[in-house]
């Protein structure tokens, strides 16, 4: 008789277990569908926008809306751009000397603050400003895209890896064919750097809107 009950307590316990692990895989099927059903149909454009806008912030929005439309340059990719280059943080620096939000050099910044107002009206220090890291990022970024005729990818390579680099490596026919396209990029560091910021791109405008 005890080793009736011991048996029959066994085929209990072992019982709850399965129908613990059917619990389980039911629970996760219905998880599978609802995410399938978010991110595959229109049905919950709104709430599954607001839940991808968490890992992709709009934040400066002032600043980031005023150098948008000062230089042309879409507002969504110059958010790409941060949030690769800093994550929003407009105090950080490289290891480089890179810094602020859109990790500008600071002899790159006085290069461009020449060329955009003709003086250097701002020191390194003032790349921790939000408006003026943004606005002078943003007009490098209308630099680039104008000197590689509007291609979003190969303005992001010499964002990250130089103008003179990337010139060399479009008259390589190896790795531009058209002198114009890179159908490969040499640095690995660029190459997932472009890969990065253009995905953040196409998340931004995904979301947000074109």
């Amino acid at each position: 008789m005890a080793e009736y009950r011991a048996d029959n307590r066994n085929r209990r316990r072992r019982s709850r277990g399965h129908g613990c692990l059917g619990f389980g895989i039911t629970l996760v099927g219905i998880v599978a569908v609802f995410f399938v059903l978010v991110f595959t149909t229109n049905w919950f454009i709104g709430p599954r926008n607001k839940f991808l806008g968490i890992f992709y912030p709009t934040k400066f929005t002032a600043e980031v809306e005023q150098s948008a439309k000062e230089f042309g340059v879409d507002k969504n990719l110059i958010y790409a751009v941060i949030k690769n280059e800093s994550g929003f943080r407009e105090d950080v620096e490289s290891h480089a000397g890179a810094v602020g939000l859109m990790q500008l050099m600071p002899d790159t910044f006085d290069w461009l603050q020449q060329d955009l107002d003709g003086a250097g009206t701002y020191t390194a220090d003032d790349l921790k400003t939000p408006a003026v890291n943004i606005r002078y990022g943003t007009f490098l970024l209308k630099f680039l895209l104008d000197h590689y005729d509007g291609n979003t990818s190969t303005a992001l390579a010499a964002y990250n890896a130089g103008v003179a680099n990337v010139d060399s490596w479009l008259e390589d026919r190896s790795l531009s064919p058209d002198s114009k396209t890179l159908t490969d990029i040499p640095y690995k560091e660029t190459k997932n750097y472009v890969e990065k910021v253009g995905h953040s791109y196409e998340m931004y405008q995904k979301i947000y809107g074109g």
